[in-house]
């Protein structure tokens, strides 16, 4: 296979270090892609994944470095305006450390594309080369995160290439309807089926030498509409405009560590009642029992990576992975609180020493239209677990919700206490 990008054909791009940028909504199957991608490469081709994962669950890098892949994260931030320094950084190390032929960047969900692409120029001098701008569609659920997300729309319009994923079981008509959204944002660019079980050909995106530089007209570098993009370059929250976020950390006592954890079944069963027009995204870690071991076929307790997107969801357990982190971490979010609507529920801050004799169990970031069901996920998730803390990131508020002793017994009752909590 003669891929643009080998070592022995970096001459073709002046001796240049090619970059492949994949952006798209939460949720949309970027990582998925990406990683068939690499796994049906030649085994001689070297790939470098820089990640962006919002907040500070890993996941994705996760589940990429269980494929072996080299992955560097970039995290608690958004590649266009807060973590601008940290991509060179980031891209310089990838290239020194490992040689590769090639480094792919993942964005987040709510990554603008144009700054990321003159980032990636302006370290020209520095041996890299923008290969092309890639902009993965949920065909399944396009329209409906298309009307709340200006930043979905800027992706599908400034890109090389269109991937549309989970188009099977849609509809004609409702194919059509997406098709027809996404051309009337980008008409020049080409729309290409990905199929679930069939890897993208590495020959359709790679080599493409990205045209993006020379558009004229609405997304021309002199067009209003990009420079408005670029202003927000220093606009560290304007992915809190089209998500909420909750982040959720649940612990138990160390000595009954063993006992206080879900089963798979009844994790299963909280993850089918949420709703995907609620819960976009839900990714992290949790301790599971009832996992069957891949090896011994015996029932087992394992830490388990989580990755739920519009109603579906994968479980990989990794019983390599022996803790969650430090239980005295509290979540991390790279945001400025310009907010003043923020509230602490239940209890202040647990003291550290407290936290020293807990164990850390579950760690998730959620993403979606969350204000109205936020009860309903605390609870969800904090059932059965002696303490735990949220952050909640909403569009319009603030709010962090802690409890340090088990949650009530019923949901009604936890309802009606948070209720108290806030006269």
């Amino acid at each position: 296979m003669d891929l643009p990008g080998r070592t022995a054909n970096k001459v073709s791009k002046g001796g240049k270090l090619p970059v492949t940028v994949f952006t798209g909504f939460v949720g949309v199957g970027k990582t998925t892609i990406i990683l068939s991608l690499m796994e049906s490469m030649p085994k001689d081709y070297k790939f470098c994944l820089l990640k962006n994962e919002f907040g500070d669950v890993k996941v994705d890098s996760q589940i990429a470095r269980l494929s072996n892949i080299d992955v560097q994260e970039m995290t608690n931030g958004c590649l266009c305006c807060v973590l601008v320094g940290q991509m060179k950084e980031g891209l310089i190390e990838l290239k020194e450390k490992y040689n590769p032929d090639r480094i792919i960047i993942e964005t987040s969900g709510s990554a603008f594309p144009g700054p990321i692409a003159w980032q990636v120029r302006e370290l020209a001098d520095e041996g890299f080369v923008l290969d092309s701008i890639l902009n993965v569609v949920d065909c399944k659920n396009f329209n409906g995160y298309a009307d709340n997300s200006y930043t979905a729309q800027l992706q599908a319009k400034y890109t090389d290439l269109v991937l549309l994923t989970k188009h099977e079981g849609v509809s004609e008509h409702d194919l059509d309807r997406v098709i027809d959204r996404v051309n009337d944002l980008n008409t020049d660019a080409p729309k290409v089926f990905v199929n679930v079980d069939q890897p993208v050909s590495p020959e359709l995106i790679f080599g493409l030498d990205t045209k993006l530089f020379g558009l004229q007209g609405a997304m021309g570098p002199n067009n209003k509409t990009f420079q408005e993009e670029l202003d927000q370059h220093g606009n560290k929250t304007h992915h809190k405009n089209e998500l909420d976020t909750m982040e959720i950390k649940c612990f138990a006592d160390k000595q009954c560590a063993n006992d206080s954890h879900l089963s798979l079944e009844k994790f299963e069963k909280f993850l089918g009642t949420l709703d995907k027009d609620d819960v976009y995204r839900l990714k992290g870690f949790v301790r599971l029992s009832g996992i069957k071991d891949a090896d011994s076929q015996e029932t087992i307790t394992s830490i388990c990576v989580v990755n739920h997107a519009f109603g579906k969801w994968t479980i990989i357990p990794v019983p390599e992975k022996q803790d969650l982190g430090p239980a005295d971490d509290s979540p991390a979010h790279d945001h400025d609180h310009a907010h003043d609507d923020h509230h602490h529920h239940n209890h202040p801050h647990t003291d550290s020493h407290k936290r020293q004799n807990q164990v850390l169990q579950m760690h998730f970031i959620l993403m979606g239209d969350l204000w109205r069901i936020r009860h309903k996920l605390v609870y969800g998730c904090g059932e059965g677990y002696s303490s735990g803390q949220i952050l909640c990131e909403f569009k319009a508020s603030q709010e962090t919700i802690e409890w340090d002793r088990p949650l009530p017994g019923t949901y009604n009752e936890f309802v009606e206490e948070q209720m108290k909590s806030k006269q």
